[in-house]
């Protein structure tokens, strides 16, 4: 039984080693936020300033929670006349798109 115990508890750590190594961070989001998205920012230092393909795009506000095996990031944003916010998970060095607004083109 202590050798089960022991490689159980071998496991769990591995896997938890596995997923802390691998736990992406803001500059994969940004990354991904670009190529999956289509959205660009550019800070500017007082002003931030964002495309969407070549169509502006205000940025409202973003949410980040950085639990160390995953990042969970919110951003929210206007174009025209419509609010839609951008709701992604990431883990494993990919981002998992769980926003609910219909995908935008």
């Amino acid at each position: 039984m202590k050798n089960v115990m022991k490689w159980a508890l071998g496991l769990v750590g591995a896997v938890l080693l596995v997923l802390v190594m691998t736990c992406p961070n803001e500059e994969d989001y940004t990354k991904w936020l670009s190529s999956e998205q289509g959205v660009v920012c550019v800070n500017t230092g007082s002003d931030t300033g964002c495309k969407r393909q070549e169509a502006a795009v205000e940025w409202k506000s973003r949410y980040i929670m950085h639990a160390g095996i995953f990042i969970q990031v919110r951003d929210k944003y206007s174009e025209g006349n419509t609010d839609y916010e951008i709701k992604a998970l990431g883990i494993l060095n990919h981002f998992f798109d769980y926003s609910s607004n219909p995908n935008r083109d």
